[in-house]
Parts: C-alpha cells; sequence; structure tokens
C-alpha cells in the first residue's frame, strides 16, 4: 500500500501541485464529521493499496487544515467540494470527482491511463 500523507498547511498544497509537474499526485479532501468522507475514505484507501507505487498520494482535513484545503483550490481552480478526490499530473489536474462519485475502481481507472 502507497503511503497517504496528511497535507496541513498551504505551503504543504503548494509542494505537493509543484511535485504534480514530476510525479503523479492523487489529494483527497475529506470532512472527519461527514459520513460521506467516511465512505469515501474507505474508497480511497482501497485505492491505495493497489495504486501505482510511483503516484503519490495525499489527504486534507478539510476542518482541521482549512487553509490548506483552499490553497489546493486556488492553486487547481477546481471548486471545494467534500469529500473530494484530485489527481494531478503535469502539474494540472487530469480527474477529480467528489461525494459517492469517489470509488476505488474508477481512481485505479483514471490513475492508470497516466502511467
Amino acid at each position: 500500500m502507497n503511503s497517504i500523507k496528511p497535507i496541513h498547511f498551504p505551503e504543504d498544497a503548494q509542494r505537493v501541485v509543484e511535485l504534480s509537474n514530476t510525479q503523479n499526485v492523487v489529494i483527497y479532501k475529506h470532512s472527519p464529521i461527514c459520513s460521506i468522507s467516511e465512505t469515501a475514505q474507505d474508497e480511497f484507501e482501497a485505492f491505495a493499496r493497489t495504486s501505482p507505487k510511483d503516484t503519490l498520494l495525499f489527504s486534507v482535513d478539510v476542518l482541521g487544515a482549512r487553509p490548506a484545503s483552499l490553497k489546493i483550490e486556488e492553486l487547481t481552480g477546481v471548486r471545494h467540494e467534500s469529500p473530494q478526490v484530485l489527481i494531478l499530473a503535469g502539474g494540472k489536474v487530469a480527474w477529480h470527482a467528489s461525494h459517492r462519485r469517489i470509488k476505488a475502481g474508477e481512481l485505479g481507472a483514471q490513475a492508470s491511463t497516466l502511467a
């Protein structure tokens, strides 16, 4: 399983988006008090177990790290929703989904097209 690293601060978000210029990045944004986020997190973790080893995985607690979450929205141009997943490649958003559209299989399919 690829490790999932937390994004805590806007500077972390900036660094992660910059990393996406050279490596594929997946960011999962979630609320720890939302039942839909809990289900989506299970899907994200299932994806993490089979994700390509060269893909970097990150998560953001949108309540505890709100400034970082807002920075991701600013840098990517993707309106914030929670839960939300973004796949970044070549410094740009290649795919994103929110709420019940977050599924391990779809994440895997989208990530594999970037390999």
